[in-house]
């Protein structure tokens, strides 16, 4: 068994080398190690650097590939505080030694990759390549089943993730391949796209299984992994927030089955409950909303229950996860919540006079 590890490992490292080598030839021509990696320098950030010009997302595939050990438990979001990152061979050197585990290498979303020192592991979940502008983006179910009463029909082959319904301000889209596109109300949005929101400007986006998000100025969102059919083992919803804050509203597809919804954010995954929920990524400390607070994510469970960091925080309660430890209780109203201070308006149009 150990013997199969220790090729399998090997392996990895392997092909994260022929990646390197392809994508960053520029740099491994000048420093074969990245690092140590400061506490809160993301994954994102380090790709950019190492290869200027080329695709960050294939980037920080190759690192993770070849530097396995440098990840807690292989989760690209997660990469350790301290690791020298190896941009030639595929070797590295880290702070710890406990053996990791190595995902395949497929195309992974551009998780806000934040470097933390100890978090609890969470799944990680493999995105498909962002499809082109206008391009199909979910796939019909093989065997179509009747449709719930009051639930949206699955939406036909070709059809959008999501549309958006409502923008105030300015707002793009964005494809893991470079494209960007101005956003206008009625545009779709499709899987694997990310929505950059400009200063001052807020999106609603209602999903194709009935479901809201809204986000704040100055956000990136990504959808990253969106299916909606028949099948409730078949659909899912994998969000990353890569910067700024949201709400969003549950649909079909969380109802049917809570697991399959999930938002990815730079410190903890948030799962759903059956929910309404809103949450703001400061560990920047949000210096653009005027107060002083700690570094972390913070949220607030407006309707059913979320689970962050493998602690549940129901209705009516409010929550902190700094960027290293458990996350922590807030109260709903308090004034330590950022969210309070500047609050997110409601993700569901009905709930706000249709508007």
């Amino acid at each position: 068994m150990q013997l199969f590890k220790n090729g399998r490992r090997r392996l990895a490292q392997g092909l994260g080398a022929v990646l390197l080598s392809t994508l960053i030839p520029s740099i491994s021509a000048h420093a074969e190690t990245y690092g140590p990696v400061k506490a809160g320098e993301s994954l994102w950030t380090i790709a950019r650097k190492a290869a200027p010009g080329k695709n960050p997302t294939q980037v920080m595939q190759a690192l993770l590939a070849g530097n396995p050990n440098a990840f807690v438990n292989g989760d690209m979001s997660r990469l350790k505080v301290g690791a020298s990152l190896n941009l030639d061979t595929g070797a590295v050197a880290t702070t710890s030694s406990a053996p990791t585990a190595v995902p395949a290498v497929k195309p992974v979303a551009k998780a806000a990759a934040t470097a933390t020192a100890s978090q609890t592991p969470k799944p990680t979940v493999t995105s498909p390549v962002a499809p082109k502008a206008g391009s199909p983006a979910i796939a019909p179910a093989a065997s179509p089943q009747p449709a719930a009463a009051n639930t949206p029909s699955p939406a036909p082959a070709g059809a959008a993730a999501a549309e958006i319904v409502k923008l105030v301000g300015r707002a793009s889209a964005a494809t893991d391949q470079g494209d960007m596109r101005p956003l206008m109300q009625g545009n779709p949005v499709n899987a694997g796209e990310t929505v950059v929101t400009a200063p001052a400007s807020f999106v609603r986006m209602k999903l194709s299984d009935g479901g809201y998000i809204l986000l704040r100025p100055s956000t990136r969102f990504q959808i990253a992994q969106y299916k909606y059919t028949d099948s409730a083992d078949d659909s899912v919803g994998l969000f990353n927030l890569l910067k700024g804050g949201f709400r969003a509203v549950t649909g079909a597809i969380g109802k049917r089955n809570k697991n399959a919804i999930s938002y990815r954010t730079a410190v903890a995954t948030i799962g759903i409950r059956g929910t309404d929920l809103e949450a703001i990524d400061c560990t920047d400390g949000c210096p653009d909303l005027g107060t002083d607070i700690d570094p972390g994510l913070y949220f607030k469970t407006h309707a059913g229950e979320i689970d962050v960091a493998g602690r549940k925080f129901p209705a009516g309660t409010g929550g902190f996860k700094p960027v290293t430890g458990d996350p922590k209780a807030i109260k709903f109203t308090s004034d330590k919540n950022p969210l309070n201070n500047d609050p997110t308006p409601t993700a569901d149009p009905n709930e706000c006079g249709g508007t």
